[in-house]
């Protein structure tokens, strides 16, 4: 079931920020290539974090996680054969912030960190839109340009939930809100096993995964990503073909029957 969520999550990434197109677009919402899987990271792990944040300040950002999961069955009281998953979309306007931490000699420095803006009237209307252009590509019923890859993964939305940013004591609004998607996905289903010849590569990877896995670049982090969680898995060896049946028995019914004591021995060898 798990996989199913890390299929759903990674097909969403795709589908808002394809990877033909992540740094130069188009792009499918005004947030451009500033879409991030599960954190905020530069695209290259070698980037300057200080120019990094420097780059997305002022600018619409989306991180995106995948949280509950729930398995009900479809009818009756089994099997559960229904899947549903929160897809968790952080939208904000970003803003520099700093905090201290503390080193291991017990000195202290100041980190840069990604935060958001103060609301106003401009930065919740591109929180609107970047909200209204997300709903739309990720809606498995939209024919969206980029999500032909997350409707494998995901077949139907049941509920959206979408919450303002606020601090605690609700007189500071930020411009941030988190929206929530329930999507129902695809089960996970495991290749048959043992498959002959031996499945290999992504192919050993459970569906829906398996089928997203081999639609992304592999050069991607995505599928760099699958391509790691397939080289985990070990293949199992094929079972021996099937040359013939043969049925044994003891009609005699000795009173202290051995292995080799059948009288009866019924061989229908299989012809190639």
């Amino acid at each position: 079931m798990s996989l199913s969520r890390l299929a759903l999550r990674l097909a969403a990434y795709e589908a808002l920020s394809p990877f033909a197109t992540m740094l130069t677009g188009p792009w499918p919402t005004i947030a451009a290539g500033n879409i991030y899987d599960s954190r905020v990271t530069p695209y290259s792990d070698s980037a300057d974090w200080g120019a990094f944040l420097n780059d997305i300040e002022g600018k619409p950002v989306a991180i995106l996680y995948t949280e509950e999961t729930e398995v009900t069955p479809v009818a009756g009281e089994y099997p559960a054969d229904k899947e549903i998953v929160d897809l968790v979309v952080e939208l904000m306007i970003a803003a520099q912030g700093q905090i201290e931490v503390a080193n291991a000699d017990g000195s202290t420095q100041m980190v840069g960190v990604v935060g958001a803006q103060l609301s106003s009237r401009k930065h919740e209307a591109w929180l609107d839109m970047l909200e209204a252009q997300i709903r739309n590509v990720l809606d498995p019923q939209s024919l969206s340009a980029t999500n032909a890859l997350f409707r494998k993964a995901a077949s139907e939305l049941h509920h959206v939930h979408s919450v303002p940013q606020r601090d605690p004591d609700k007189t500071v609004r930020f411009a941030a809100r988190t929206l929530t998607l329930k999507l129902r996905v695809k089960l996970t289903i495991w290749p048959s096993l043992p498959a002959s010849p031996p499945a290999s590569g992504l192919a050993l990877l459970p569906g829906p995964l398996g089928v997203v896995a081999a639609a992304l670049d592999p050069t991607s982090t995505g599928g760099q990503l699958c391509a790691e969680l397939a080289a985990a898995l070990t293949s199992p060896n094929a079972l021996p073909a099937l040359t013939d049946i043969r049925i044994t028995a003891n009609l005699n019914r000795g009173a202290t029957p051995t292995p080799t004591s059948n009288d009866f021995i019924g061989d229908v060898p299989f012809s190639s």
